[in-house]
This record gives C-alpha cells, sequence and structure tokens, in this order.
C-alpha cells in the first residue's frame, strides 16, 4: 500500500495524509493480509464479521455497511452518543444487548486512543465468546498512554490481529511542514477507512480464490444490482441489525 502526494500538487493535509498512509501500509504488511485471511475465513464459514468504531471512529465502521463492493454478512455495533459515552464503564456491554456473537463470527474494533472504555469491553466480550479480534489503532500513541479501564489493559493487547493507523496522539499527525498547530491534521479516521477497506478487498480476492463466490453488494444502478442485492440480504436475514 502506497500514496504519494507531491508538495505542489497536493497540498498540507494530502502530504500529511500520504505520509501517515505509507506509514501505515508499512507497519501492517503481516497484519493486513492476515485480517484479510480471517475475514474470508469467517465469510466462507457463514459466520458474520462485526465492527465497531469508537467515536469518530464509527465514521469508518458505518463505511463498510451496505455499500457497494463490501460484503453482506457484516454488522456495525451502533453507538448512538457517538462516542459520548465511550468513557462510561458498562456501556460497551449495554451496546451488545441485542448483539450474539457466534463461533464462526470475527470482531474488528477501531480507537485511536485504544484506552476508552466501549471499545475494551466490546473486545473483551468477544474474546470472552472465543470470537477473534481485528484492533485497528494508533500503537505508539496507544502504548505510551495510561490505561483508562479498571481492568488496567488497551485495546491493542486484546486483538488477535493489530493494525496500526501510523498516526499521533489524538488523531492528529503534527504541524505542518511550514508551520501550524500541533495535531491539526487529523488522519486516523480516514486511514482506519482505507485499513477496512483493504481487508475487505483483499478478503473478496481469497474467497474468488478458493473458488467462492464473494457475498458482495453490488450498485443498485448496476442492470440486475437491486435484485442481486435483495438475495443477499434475504440470505442473511434474521442475522444481521439494521444500523440507523
Amino acid at each position: 500500500m502506497s500514496v504519494a502526494f507531491s508538495e505542489a500538487g497536493g497540498g498540507p493535509y494530502l502530504d500529511v495524509f500520504g505520509a501517515v498512509m505509507n506509514r501505515a501500509g508499512a507497519a501492517n504488511r503481516e497484519s493486513l493480509p492476515a485480517a484479510a485471511r480471517l475475514v474470508a475465513d469467517v465469510v466462507a464459514g457463514n459466520g458474520i464479521v462485526y465492527v465497531f468504531g469508537s467515536g469518530h471512529s464509527q465514521l469508518a465502521a458505518l463505511d463498510v455497511n451496505g455499500r457497494a463492493g463490501c460484503i453482506a454478512p457484516l454488522q456495525v455495533i451502533f453507538d448512538p452518543t457517538w462516542g459520548r459515552a465511550e468513557l462510561v464503564e458498562g456501556y460497551g456491554e449495554t451496546l451488545l444487548c441485542e448483539m450474539a456473537f457466534g463461533e464462526r463470527d470475527c470482531l474488528i474494533v477501531i480507537s485511536n486512543s485504544g484506552t476508552t472504555a466501549a471499545p475494551i469491553e466490546v473486545a473483551l466480550a468477544a474474546r470472552a465468546a472465543g470470537v477473534p479480534v481485528i484492533v485497528v489503532t494508533a500503537i505508539e500513541s496507544s502504548r505510551s498512554a495510561g490505561p483508562r479501564h479498571s481492568s488496567g489493559q488497551k485495546l491493542w493487547q486484546l486483538g488477535d490481529i493489530v493494525l496500526d493507523n501510523g498516526g499521533a496522539p489524538n488523531g492528529g499527525t503534527g504541524p505542518f511542514s511550514g508551520g501550524g498547530t500541533q495535531g491539526s491534521t487529523p488522519t486516523s479516521t480516514l486511514v482506519a477507512g482505507a485499513l477496512l477497506h483493504e481487508i475487505i478487498s483483499e478478503a473478496v480476492f481469497a474467497l474468488a480464490a478458493r473458488g467462492l463466490k464473494p457475498p458482495v453488494y453490488r450498485a443498485n444502478t448496476d442492470a440486475g444490482g437491486p435484485e442481486h442485492n435483495a438475495r443477499l440480504r434475504e440470505r442473511y436475514v434474521g442475522r444481521l441489525k439494521t444500523v440507523p
């Protein structure tokens, strides 16, 4: 994975984003294929890929939900407070009250800090159910931060597969090259979204290589697209909850 923007043709944010995306690509050369293999195994085994994003990271989770080019057996664990209650212990368990992890499933959890209660509790619940966990977080800043959950754990410690978003604390990357405000170039959500799409894309190719037909949504503007998507939704009816 490589993204390159020139200073002349990019602009301050695009230059920073390109650098962070390149760091994330380099850092995840082994973890991305591993995550894709796990997702492919889950889909091939008729399981569900659960995705939870804490705070702004919920945007990354929603970006792979029910859209053309993404897999149908995917369930976003939706937080109606959009992270406002993520520090409240016990809230993560509440978000799972209508969810039931199964042995064929997996969970992807996205949190830049990896220290707040909600993502840690969602990951702990999955592990207790024997479900493998993929984590997307800012490794460097998370390791240097003190734990904020009573378990004393951070999200990266709970992942079977851990992906680094390449970012700095608070989702920022530092000042612009020409000066500016520290942390003024947030990248964590966009990078997390790119990593999720990479995982799904690689998983789809892996499924096809196994001779399986990946359950991927098509654009409704494509000929036969609406009918194809309706058949996919029927295939997983009763197993997926509607996301607001």
